[in-house]
């Protein structure tokens, strides 16, 4: 809040001065984007850094960030940007903070993170091929070998990385030399190195010396030894000299202790230029690994190394990464500076070679010797057809055709932002014949001039178990087009006779396709029929046919030269058992000269010899054979005398099928069958559902509102409720009257559908109470109690319960309120055995919910399914 206050006061007051300045520098900005495709990278990157290494431009920058939003947004900083100030270092928060008055104790939980400024900002090599608009494209002329091509097939864009920066990915930030190694005989000691010198003979003796800021060791019995300068060789031939000289008898072993730490600066555009300590047996690579390496504007192929301004040699990092060689790693000494100029001219390689990158060239500047930077070409390169993109001198794309095969292709210069590309061979195959589908040896075969179906496949053995023998197809490319047709053969007449016309001859790049009788072929077909689509025009239609009906594979065909109706039967996989096999259906559509379309419908004879042949886009529809029901079957279980599942045939009856079974056995309880049938399940499962979904939506409803006393209590009931609801199972019961049907099958038979069900429980000589009583069980039969007797035997009703609507469920699924007073109709709504009481909760009691008026309809169903699990 405070924050708020004093930036609104303040804000406006520099706000017309900093967008002045803001705009100023916004406009060389949009320059350089501007030129940026003419400028190289490296000058892009240095202008940028240039630009925002000023602190006033870099603190005017992050202003404007938060001022201007600030503004915008009537002076109120969002959390947005009060995290963004956040993520300013200490100096910048006390800066800004000091400009405009914020309070820094206001903001909680401060960062010291510094924004990452340069992460969008930073202008990469061009890293991927675009292709010029036509209008751009032109030639460059006094090149030798170029030819600019002006029309042709988009390239893909291949993302090109630069070559070389990986290997300072996940670079330590300190690195320190191995102290075991061997002290090379050149390296010069200095103020800090550690030297061990061991005397033996006549003396034995061991001394550690450290070479003080006067280059010096203070050696006993000799005296100060200067030794800065001297290489470890010298060293040694001067110490064990001077031993022998000056001490009789005594000879002296000189080796290297722990050495001394260097200060060296890494310059120029590395990743964190700067000041570094490193060891003394440190090398120029060392400390670009100690610098975070190189940034992606700085050259690898020029890192200089200069000691007292002078340069004493440069490091070719490509030396190192291509072949290995370290020859040019140079040893460092104090005060030596690593310079990393911008990176220089550079070329990208993309397609068919071994390293597609782009490359910072040195001394390359032909096409070969960029080749060979790349790795050479893959097995798959085709460098007759290559490929270079390029700005001319206009400053426009174009593209130079290049023959890499040639000479004047290989010796051709490249320019700076080049990208070359280099194709692969073409996918087709020429002299093959690709065999596909049900076989044991898919793939190609070397094709040969007169070479048949028969001598590729010989039999049906090499084929895999359950060909479709009877039709085969084989795609064929007309040439030059390269446009398809598909023609129809039978694989069971060309084993039967070879080399005759039902073995057909076969041409290069044929396409064979064997069918089983199990994958759709249809799907198989599918790319073959939309080429097909694709080669339609207004003088040639969709050479496609399709067939539906009963057939294994109904779907879209490629239409065959003389294709009949009987021969797209055979491709689809034949009839099912359900067709009609005398007779078919083609529907055609027909355009007239003065482009009117017609719809004729022709009815053809299978069984005769001549079938109407096809024509594009015919439709064939197969019909079901008449009357056809297929296998249906109903179950008959429980107390029958040859219970199972029975066939049955259309318009069959229930008292016929009982009669196929026996009838009924002397155990058996008709009173109490029940009936299901699948799609009353189905119509009971989806009821159920909606009921659960509503109740569940009502209650959901009811929690987010503000709750009384009486609210809390109905929820309470209603989530019991829909517990119950969930535990009810859908059957699909319907309530018949075996009995009568049994005495009178005429007026109440039932005709059976496939999935009927009935069972026959053993008489039960008990009544069932369930729903909100004491106690929910079932007691032995009394002809001399009625519902309210067997309430009360179950230890009466709850407070929940609802005594007005108890109702009663039969044994067979009727139901029926029984009346207190049923002194005249007694016998009509008697308890009988197998009956189940229900005693429903009350639905006033959750009347504060939406769905109470539906509470009838769920007590319902659970009763009905808690009667209907009782009678089994």
């Amino acid at each position: 809040g405070r924050m708020q206050k004093r930036v609104r006061g303040r804000m406006q007051e520099r706000m017309q001065e900093n967008s002045k300045k803001m705009i100023h520098k916004t406009q060389n900005m949009k320059y350089q984007n501007i030129t940026a495709r003419l400028l190289p990278a490296s000058t892009l990157k240095s202008r940028i850094q240039v630009l925002f290494k000023n602190s006033f431009t870099r603190h005017l920058f992050v202003t404007l960030l938060i001022g201007n939003s600030l503004v915008s947004h009537a002076l109120t900083p969002t959390d947005a940007q009060i995290e963004q100030f956040k993520q300013l270092s200490p100096a910048q928060q006390q800066a800004l903070g000091r400009q405009y008055g914020i309070d820094l104790g206001a903001i909680k939980g401060e960062s010291s993170a510094q924004p990452n400024l340069n992460q969008n900002i930073e202008a990469q090599p061009r890293q991927s091929i675009t292709w010029p608009s036509e209008n751009a494209i032109e030639s460059n002329a006094n090149l030798p070998g170029e030819k600019t091509k002006v029309t042709g097939p988009k390239p893909t864009e291949v993302p090109l990385k630069q070559f070389g920066y990986g290997l300072f990915e996940n670079a330590p930030t300190s690195f320190m030399p191995a102290t075991d190694i061997p002290i090379p005989s050149e390296y010069v000691l200095g103020p800090g190195d550690n030297i061990i010198v061991q005397l033996y003979g006549k003396e034995n003796a061991s001394h550690a010396f450290t070479v003080n800021r006067e280059g010096q060791i203070q050696f006993p019995e000799l005296g100060p030894v200067s030794v800065a300068g001297l290489t470890f060789f010298d060293l040694k031939e001067m110490i064990s000299t001077t031993v022998e000289k000056q001490m009789i008898g005594v000879k002296a072993s000189v080796t290297m202790g722990e050495l001394r730490s260097i200060r060296i600066f890494v310059l120029g555009e590395a990743k964190q230029p700067g000041s570094y300590t490193v060891n003394s047996l440190s090398t120029m690579t060392n400390a670009l690994f100690s610098s975070g390496g190189i940034s992606k504007i700085g050259s690898l192929r020029n890192i200089q190394l200069k000691r007292t301004g002078k340069l004493i040699t440069t490091l070719d990092l490509y030396q190192l990464l291509l072949k290995g060689d370290t020859s040019g790693d140079a040893r460092l000494l104090p005060g030596d500076v690593i310079f990393i100029p911008p990176i220089g001219a550079t070329v990208g390689v993309s397609g068919e070679v071994r390293r597609p990158a782009i490359y910072e060239l040195k001394t390359e500047n032909r096409a070969e010797q960029i080749i060979k930077l790349a790795g050479g070409y893959l097995p798959t390169a085709f460098p007759q057809a290559s490929r270079i993109e390029r700005i001319n001198r206009r400053g426009e794309r174009t593209l130079v055709d290049v023959d890499l095969t040639q000479t004047a292709g290989k010796k051709l210069v490249v320019q700076d932002a080049d990208v070359m590309q280099v194709f692969s061979v073409l996918e087709t195959m020429e002299g093959v014949v690709q065999l596909e589908g049900h076989v044991e040896r898919p793939g190609g075969f070397a094709w040969r001039e007169g070479l048949r179906f028969t001598q590729i496949i010989r039999s049906a053995d090499e084929l895999l178990p359950n060909p479709d023998l009877n039709s085969a197809i084989i795609v064929r490319e007309k040439q030059p087009t390269r446009q398809i047709s598909v023609e129809l053969f039978s694989p069971a007449r060309a084993f039967a006779d070879p080399k005759s016309e039902a073995d057909p001859v076969l041409q290069t790049r044929d396409k064979i396709i064997i069918f089983n009788y199990k994958t759709d072929r249809a799907e198989t077909l599918t790319e073959i029929v939309e080429q097909l689509t694709v080669q339609a025009s207004k003088t040639l239609r969709r050479q496609v046919v399709s067939v539906n009906g009963y057939v294994r594979f109904p779907g879209d065909y490629p239409l065959v030269p003389g294709m009949d109706a009987r021969q797209l039967i055979k491709l689809a996989g034949g009839l099912t058992d359900r067709a009609f096999s005398l007779g078919a259906e083609i529907t055609r559509y027909n355009f007239s000269d003065a482009q009117q379309q017609s719809i004729l419908h022709i009815q053809v004879n299978l069984s005769n010899t001549a079938v109407e042949l096809l024509t594009a886009e015919d439709r064939l529809h197969i019909q079901r054979i008449p009357n056809w029901i297929g296998t249906e079957t109903v179950v008959l279980e429980g107390e029958i005398t040859f219970p199972g599942k029975y066939t049955i045939q259309r318009g069959e009856t229930l008292s016929q099928v009982l009669m196929r079974a026996g009838g009924l056995n002397q155990y058996a309880h008709p009173g109490a069958a029940v009936f299901t049938r699948a799609g009353l399940r189905k119509l009971e499962e989806e009821r159920l559902k909606e009921l659960s979904e509503r109740l569940s939506s009502d209650i959901a409803a009811a929690n987010i509102e503000q709750q009384d006393a009486e609210t809390k209590i109905a929820l309470r009931d209603a989530e019991q409720l829909l517990e119950n609801l969930k535990d009810v199972k859908p059957m699909g019961r319907m309530v018949i009257n075996i009995p009568q049907l049994l005495d009178n099958p005429g007026p109440h038979d039932i005709v059976l559908k496939h999935g009927d069900m009935l069972r026959i429980p053993r008489f039960r000589q008990s009544v069932t109470v369930v729903g909100e009583v004491q106690f929910s069980t079932s007691h032995i039969f009394e002809d001399k109690l009625n519902a309210f007797d067997y309430v009360e035997r179950s230890g009466g009703t709850t407070q929940k319960a609802d005594k007005k609507r108890i109702y009663v469920v039969k044994a067979d699924g009727s139901v029926y309120l029984p009346e207190k007073s049923n002194w005249f109709n007694r016998k009509a709504n008697a308890i009988e055995p197998g009956d189940t009481v229900v005693v429903p909760m009350d639905a006033d009691r959750i009347k504060p919910l939406t769905l109470w008026t539906s509470v009838s309809q769920i007590f319902y169903q659970i009763g009905l399914g808690a009667a209907a699990v009782a009678s089994f």
